[in-house]
């Protein structure tokens, strides 16, 4: 229906159980709200972009599985200016919550590509969000999977498609459009993968290198997923059984120590061949995911495949930090017509690889732009060289443990960083002679050491580092290797102390150009907290440089190709019917008693908003420590808070506990439910899993 009052189309809201009257109001008023600021009215045009030209309806619906499992779907539906216009879809499916957490940020997205002509699908994972049954058993399930196979034949066969679907998303949308492409659904005709893993085990975030992590996000994923279903919040048997006591994925993902069929099942760098659909890859240079793109190009798969690497974190090309920024969705929009709508846009005339080459910036844990510039390139890049370089001539060099060190390099290889000082103090270093002319660095650098273990268990870590000649140090890049996988990550085997190994850590893929007068440095360590979780022994271990090398990916100063010219990030509207009351994150905050040999680090997320007439508030706090004397007792702490103001107050709490032993970890997940201040349910979890490889 069109509102009297913007001219607007009103969104149709349906549900397989039926909503009551007074919420169904709420949804239309409040989609109808932003409609009549963002929809009928876009910004200017802009030359570089194909214009805005449709006018949309936003749709809140389930659709029914083959199980019986119903899928909270949002649509936003172009309005057709035309007889017989048809659209071509585009489908992101998460467990983020359409309605609550991601209906701020859905909306500056959707709002863009529907205006632009595609009919986009928001889908919440079954089990989450809006949708029915219970929360899957991992992440990324054969249930997920299949669900998204069979929504996008479902959403190809809408009367207002063209019948072509692409399937995009960052992170969590990333991983799932790879492995639902390698499914070869008929209907799905091209993928947009932003930071996302092709090897689940290497370069996600339970094992970072192969070595284990224990990141916010298995807190905040698992507090999600014991939320009520939205939109009304039902505390019934079916949240409680479903969702409330389902068993968190933490207890699930500890206990898989190994890599194997349970991580590569699915996973994009074991099975190659499955890719056939072409795939659009965006990755950040300070972003953990970012090797996956250049694997894709390197792999040659047999799908045509773009990738675009900027100087960001893990977040989007228009807005992501640092800068600069361009607008990405123009780009999209190019990459879909292309696949989707058969418009030769131009772009994949283009070189395969779109590149920010980084020019050395300062170290600056707050770095807002990044100094450098975009290139062009092949993959791999033309004229590059592996130029290989001796560490030393001695024949040992000892680093005593130190299981507290490495808090500079941040919490994964990502995010801006200061000075490495306070890291090299606690590794053994080896500077390379000052460049005399400039020195171009753009690929994945390897190390290679010549190790005498010094316990059964252990990890190394080489950072590569650009040293100013005032000696103030940047971290370029780094990566690091678990002992116990010197034969692969697939056979592990612990190492016999006083053994001489030869370890090769593989760094992650960067960018940089050494100034002139500037020196490379590499660190080598064994520990880098939180990052990298410390092994339980606080061993010695002993280096020979003599037998260690750096490989380095070195190219022309100038690509071979024309300067890329992209288009400027666009202004991002916000919803008119949520307003932000607060908003902090604070950490990590690091604190170090060298007399006790103690080392904290501590984080704290504070937000709140209101939504129509909801209030949502939202609270995580997390610690991590260790004892230099004691690594094997390291500890993770966290606890999450969701307040849910709606007809009533629900307040879901969640707590984690991970304290290590010379061989278990011991666990402890509790979680809480209140309304209007009563206790309603609790459940506790309590499990010692063995400790093998870490």
């Amino acid at each position: 229906m069109v509102s009297p009052l913007t001219g607007c189309q009103i969104p149709r809201v349906r549900d397989p159980v039926p909503l009551s009257a007074a919420r169904r109001a709420l949804l239309v008023a409040s989609v109808g709200a932003f409609l009549g600021v963002g929809a009928c009215a876009g910004p200017a045009v802009d030359p570089n972009d194909r214009p805005a030209t449709h006018q949309y309806t936003v749709e809140y619906d389930s659709v029914r599985m083959r199980d019986g499992i119903w899928l909270g779907i949002t649509r936003w539906v172009p309005v057709a200016m035309k007889a017989n216009e048809r659209f071509p879809v585009l489908l992101e499916m998460i467990p983020y919550r359409k309605d609550d957490d991601f209906y701020a940020r859905d909306f500056p997205l959707y709002d863009w590509f529907a205006r632009r002509g595609f009919l986009m699908a928001k889908v919440d994972v079954r089990g989450t969000g809006a949708s029915t049954g219970p929360v899957p058993s991992r992440e990324y399930s054969e249930a997920e999977l299949d669900d998204a196979v069979e929504l996008i034949g479902l959403l190809a066969a809408d009367p207002r498609a063209n019948g072509r679907v692409g399937m995009w998303g960052i992170s969590w949308g990333g991983f799932n459009a790879i492995q639902v492409a390698m499914r070869q659904p008929p209907a799905l005709r091209a993928i947009l993968a932003m930071h996302a893993s092709d090897d689940l085990f290497h370069d996600d975030v339970r094992y970072i290198d192969g070595v284990l992590h224990f990141d916010r996000y298995a807190l905040q994923i698992d507090h999600g997923n014991g939320l009520p279903r939205t939109p009304r919040y039902a505390l019934d048997s079916a949240y409680y059984a479903d969702r409330f006591e389902a068993r968190p994925w933490l207890l699930t993902y500890l206990a898989e120590q190994e890599d194997g069929e349970f991580w590569r099942r699915n996973g994009l760098r074991w099975h190659r061949a499955a890719l056939q659909v072409p795939a659009y890859f965006i990755g950040g240079l300070l972003d953990g995911y970012r090797d996956t793109p250049i694997r894709a190009l390197a792999s040659q798969v047999t799908a045509p495949v773009k990738v675009e690497i900027g100087p960001w974190n893990h977040s989007w090309p228009d807005n992501g930090a640092p800068g600069p920024n361009y607008e990405w969705r123009v780009r999209a929009a190019r990459w879909w017509d292309h696949w989707l709508n058969d418009k030769d846009t131009g772009l994949m005339d283009e070189p395969p690889l779109l590149v920010f080459q980084r020019e050395a910036p300062a170290p600056d844990a707050d770095l807002e732009t990044t100094p450098g510039g975009w290139r062009f390139e092949e993959w791999p890049a033309r004229g590059a060289t592996i130029v290989t370089t001796p560490l030393g001539t001695d024949t040992a060099r000892t680093l005593a443990s130190a299981p507290g060190s490495g808090t500079a390099a941040g919490e994964w290889w990502g995010e801006p960083t200061g000075d490495m000082a306070a890291d090299d103090a606690h590794a053994i270093i080896i500077d390379l002679p000052a460049a005399d002319t400039a020195i171009a660095i753009l690929g994945l650098p390897r190390v290679t050491i010549a190790v005498r273990e010094g316990a059964p268990l252990g990890h190394w870590v080489a950072r590569l580092e650009s040293v100013w000649p005032d000696g103030r140090s940047s971290l370029i890049t780094g990566g690091a290797v678990n002992v116990a996988h010197r034969d692969g990550t697939d056979a592990p085997r612990r190492a016999e102390p006083g053994a001489v190994d030869s370890l090769t850590i593989d760094l992650h893929f960067t960018t940089w150009t050494l100034p002139p007068g500037h020196r490379l440095r590499v660190a080598l360590t064994n520990a880098q907290f939180p990052m990298l979780w410390p092994t339980p022994y606080a061993a010695t271990g002993v280096v020979d440089l003599s037998r260690s090398r750096l490989e380095l990916p070195v190219v022309p100063r100038e690509s071979a190709f024309p300067r890329p010219v992209l288009p400027a990030p666009h202004p991002r509207p916000a919803r008119e019917d949520v307003t932000w009351l607060a908003d902090t994150s604070v950490g990590p905050l690091v604190t170090r008693d060298s007399a006790a040999g103690i080392t904290v680090v501590r984080w704290l997320t504070v937000n709140a908003r209101k939504q129509g007439e909801a209030r949502f508030a939202a609270r995580e706090e997390y610690r991590y420590e260790v004892r230099d004397a004691d690594p094997a007792s390291a500890s993770w702490e966290g606890s999450a808070m969701h307040q849910i103001d709606v007809d009533r107050t629900i307040l879901v709490e969640t707590r984690f506990s991970v304290r290590g032993t010379v061989d278990a970890f011991d666990v402890t997940v509790s979680r809480r439910l209140t309304m209007n201040g009563r206790m309603i349910r609790e459940k506790e979890w309590v499990e010692r899993i063995p400790r093998r490889w870490h």
